[in-house]
């Protein structure tokens, strides 16, 4: 039944004074059950929709321990803080056509070894290369030939303020080295978008992996997530 009604006339009909005023004063009734409960910003979510069909599905992989992973690795790597749990957001389900998924990882670098952050042996240009680590983002899936990986971004961060010749500060032994100031103790966080173009893809998992550009160096990570949303039709 409606809260408020509305009365219809036909062709000869003369209405009443009452029934066209019926609308307003049924509008003035309802107005008085209207409260913050149901007018209030983002009062409606996903549950609010359909049983078993959410716009949305979200699925997460969170380590908020304090133990460390290290790394010197040239080459990505799957951080593993915990050590046997690697930071693995599962997902295991099957796509739909031009399905997008969002994806956001964050993570805590901790006392970094930043041995060396730039070299004059290398060509003008690259000497400062060594002054960087990276993480990565990796999907995992599978086409029904086997699982492939796909990378869905990279982003680079420096282990010292600066780098270069002439920027140097001297160290407790009191020798001048070309290095900055060490960034440790430093959050990290990035995002991304992700749209699946062909249904009937297996989405394993996404891993969040790092790297350094020198061997030198060592990055060490403690606290890390990933949180996925798969936006659903």
């Amino acid at each position: 039944m409606p809260i408020v009604k509305q009365n219809l006339w036909e062709e000869g009909d003369v209405p009443q004074a009452a029934e066209l005023n019926g609308p307003y004063d049924g509008i003035a009734t309802a107005s008085t059950a209207i409260d913050q409960s149901n007018t209030r910003d983002n009062w409606i979510t996903i549950k609010h929709f359909a049983a078993g069909k959410p716009c949305n599905e979200l699925f997460d992989k969170v380590y908020d321990g304090t133990s460390q992973f290290s790394t010197n690795s040239t080459s990505y790597v799957t951080i593993d803080s915990a050590g046997g749990d690697p930071t693995e957001c599962v997902l295991n389900y099957t796509t739909n056509n031009n399905e997008i998924i969002r994806v956001e990882a964050s993570a805590l670098v901790t006392n970094i070894d930043a041995t060396k952050s730039f070299d004059t042996a290398l060509p003008v240009g690259t000497r400062g290369d060594c002054n960087y680590y990276s993480f990565r983002l990796l999907l995992y899936y599978n086409t029904g030939a086997g699982t492939l990986t796909l990378s869905l971004g990279e982003w680079g961060y420096s282990f010292t303020s600066s780098c270069g010749e002439g920027r140097y500060y001297t160290a407790n032994a009191g020798t001048i080295e070309n290095t900055g100031v060490p960034l440790g103790f430093q959050t990290v966080q990035f995002s991304t978008v992700f749209r699946a173009n062909s249904p009937g893809v297996n989405y394993e998992k996404i891993a969040l992996q790092v790297q350094v550009n020198d061997a030198a160096n060592i990055v060490k990570v403690s606290r890390n997530n990933i949180v996925v949303v798969r936006g659903r039709h």
